[in-house]
């Protein structure tokens, strides 16, 4: 699959008169300082590129953070969003669903070494296809941001208003306690470890239908989210080699906005976001099986919700304008081993995503090609039965064991 670059253009939204940018949160700061890609595909007919250009001026009239760029931490209402424009000469349907593929990387902007907050790359296929490939800066906007962002402009593209609106006034809801009683145990310990020698990194797409969901793996009370990840963390630790007393971590976003005193709005925008921190040995995860390693994750959360949220928002209100040096890890880590990073995109409304001009929403949906080994992303099946499917980064001889194993249960 050649894509050829067809010209490129920057649109600057429009803030409010008067607008400024709203000052980073604990919560923007801890956010990777990464570019997030998204790839989403729409089978002909499609909204025409113009159509759905000037759905994204509208939208970014709204959501003006996206149009902006990072000046180091801080958000500049200036730069405008970069839109390239591509061809391929092929048909769509020959590519999806889309197959883990460092390829997939040239259906979107590149993600390195970028200051804009909002990359957008329409490439058209022969068939009159499209692929619409975006990449997001962490640091203004998390998963249920973007996937406000994205119903907004799909609603432009069709005529609609704007909606929903977003929300970017933190202060109503990150309250401190009285008096503040900062902590650093949100923060994630990153200790060195022993990576294996064979360090070329894979992308497995995994497919769990709801049948095999709801027979063979969900336990109550644990959720859909808790059995499937349990699953998968029973079994990349067994597909990674680890044993008895080897120990496994792994850091699950959590969305905060509901579990603030007061709830903040689902349209806030900018990042709201804690990290859980389940643990286990090897053993343990053995021994206990999925209701083990569900009752697990469910107590990190909790913990992360009820102690580290009230935690990370004392410390923004005590030292968020200080120099926070090596809390952060600045690094991108291209290995988590024996950790995991997971996050979940199965509540964020993909579906309703619609660039097909009322003629159907989007046919694939997918995060581009992952980098980072030991990233684990849960997307919702785009044909809407229930289904999940799970984007595994791993190094490719522990891909090569969980592609024998991930729907084994025991």
């Amino acid at each position: 699959m050649e894509v050829k670059v067809v010209n490129s253009a920057v649109l600057h939204g429009g803030a409010p008169p008067g607008a400024a940018p709203p000052p980073p949160t604990v919560f923007d700061r801890l956010a990777a300082d990464i570019h997030v890609a998204v790839l989403f595909a729409f089978a002909a007919p499609t909204a025409t590129n113009g159509e759905i250009e000037r759905g994204l001026e509208k939208t970014l009239a709204e959501y003006y953070t996206l149009a902006g760029r990072l000046d180091r931490r801080r958000v500049v209402l200036a730069g405008g969003a970069l839109l390239v424009r591509a061809t391929v000469d092929a048909v769509l349907a020959d590519h999806v669903p889309f197959e883990p593929n460092p390829a997939l990387q040239a259906l979107h902007p590149p993600t390195a070494g970028v200051d804009r907050a909002l990359q957008v790359q329409l490439t058209r296929f022969r068939c009159g296809g499209l692929v619409v490939g975006v990449t997001a800066h962490h640091r203004v906007a998390d998963g249920q941001s973007m996937s406000n962002f994205y119903k907004a402009w799909g609603r432009a593209v069709n005529g609609h208003p704007v909606e929903p609106r977003p929300v970017y006034d933190p202060r109503p809801w990150l309250t401190p306690r009285n008096p503040p009683r900062p902590s650093l145990a949100f923060l994630p310990v990153l200790t060195p470890v022993q990576t294996p020698v064979q360090n070329t990194v894979v992308n497995l797409a995994l497919h769990y239908s709801l049948p095999f969901i709801s027979s063979a793996l969900r336990r109550e009370p644990f959720t859909t989210f808790e059995c499937l990840l349990a699953h998968l963390w029973r079994k990349i630790t067994t597909a990674r080699g680890l044993t008895g007393d080897d120990s496994t971590e792994v850091r699950v976003a959590v969305d905060c906005r509901r579990r603030l005193t007061p709830a903040a709005p689902a349209a806030f925008t900018g990042n709201l976001v804690v990290n859980a921190r389940p643990s286990a040995t090897a053993a343990e995860l053995a021994a206990g099986g999925v209701p083990g390693a569900a009752r697990r994750v469910r107590a990190a959360v909790k913990l992360a919700a009820e102690e580290w949220l009230p935690a990370a928002v004392d410390f923004g209100e005590v030292y968020g304008e200080e120099e926070w040096g090596p809390l952060v890890n600045e690094e991108e880590e291209m290995g988590l081993f024996p950790d995991l990073e997971v996050n979940s995109w199965l509540g964020f409304r993909f579906r309703e995503v619609e660039f097909g001009g009322g003629r159907g929403g989007a046919c694939a949906f997918a995060p581009s090609w992952i980098a980072a080994e030991g990233v684990v992303v849960f997307v919702p099946s785009p044909a809407g039965d229930g289904g999940v499917d799970v984007v595994v980064s791993l190094f490719e001889s522990h891909a090569d064991v969980l592609r024998g194993i991930s729907h084994v249960v025991d």
